[in-house]
């Protein structure tokens, strides 16, 4: 390995022993080179981009808007919450542009029991166009994200061959979110799965198996991953998105040992 990945800290998972305004300093001062938040939503967009330039520390991904407490995977692949999908996008859209986020991953969302799937899944389509149309413009990507159903049972996107299809037909603003623990949380040869996925793929989460702690306490197998990236030229960022197995700062062995490996020549 010869080249380098950038890796952000999702600091929605990591330094929960922190404020969330401290937590964009303290990924800084650890060696991460960028954050992603899962949902910036309880703090004005304003506060969150000055804490994240004081840091010096890009915003690589946000999420979308759920409502917590009836659709807390999002809505877009319900037809009849268009209104409050439009909504939401508006607010994803102010917070993408004042923390220059690269990227909005819109969530599909729970597929009811009475629900037509494809009626679903054409209204998740129709709704990444419009997501597609609205943050294109200002240089922000969409991304969507397989979710596997151990953990999110009934989630709409719960596929990556379904993701595949979807990309294979979309709009050029909507990509592909890797997210590795995912993958092994479904049982597929990581390798080969993101080798197939390369194409769409705009950026990597990871997190180990099990208990979606950090690498090193399970058994994905990462530098396989690392590898594989890196033969492909991935110019995209690799997100830690994972639950400490114990304080943040003593999880982060891994850190040093992946820069180490990307730095190895051959």
């Amino acid at each position: 390995m010869s080249a380098a990945l950038s890796i952000a800290a999702n600091i929605s998972t990591l330094f929960r022993e922190l404020p969330l305004l401290e937590r964009f300093e303290a990924a800084r001062s650890r060696g991460f080179d960028g954050v992603e938040i899962q949902f910036p939503y309880a703090e004005p967009p304003e506060v969150l981009a000055r804490a994240a330039a004081a840091a010096n520390m890009p915003v690589v991904l946000i999420n979308a808007p759920v409502v917590s407490s009836e659709h807390p995977f999002g809505i877009a692949g319900r037809p009849e919450l268009k209104t409050l999908f439009c909504a939401q996008l508006a607010q994803a859209e102010e917070y993408a542009e004042a923390l220059g986020a690269r990227f909005v991953h819109v969530l599909a969302g729970l597929l009811p029991a009475e629900a037509h799937r494809e009626r679903c899944l054409s209204a998740y389509e129709d709704h990444l166009r419009l997501a597609t149309e609205v943050l294109h413009p200002k240089g922000v990507g969409v991304l969507i994200e397989p979710l596997n159903s151990l953990d999110v049972p009934g989630y709409l996107l719960g596929s990556f061959d379904l993701a595949r299809s979807i990309l294979s037909r979309g709009a050029p603003g909507i990509g592909l979110q890797f997210d590795v623990y995912h993958a092994a949380r479904m049982g597929l040869d990581l390798v080969n799965e993101l080798e197939r996925a390369l194409p769409y793929v705009r950026h990597v989460q990871f997190a180990d198996v099990p208990g979606r702690h950090e690498p090193g306490t399970g058994r994905v197998a990462f530098r396989d991953m690392l590898g594989t990236l890196l033969d492909a030229h991935y110019a995209g960022w690799l997100g830690a998105e994972y639950f400490p197995s114990e304080t943040t700062d003593r999880s982060l062995a891994w850190l040093a040992d992946w820069r180490a490996a990307m730095s190895a020549p051959g």
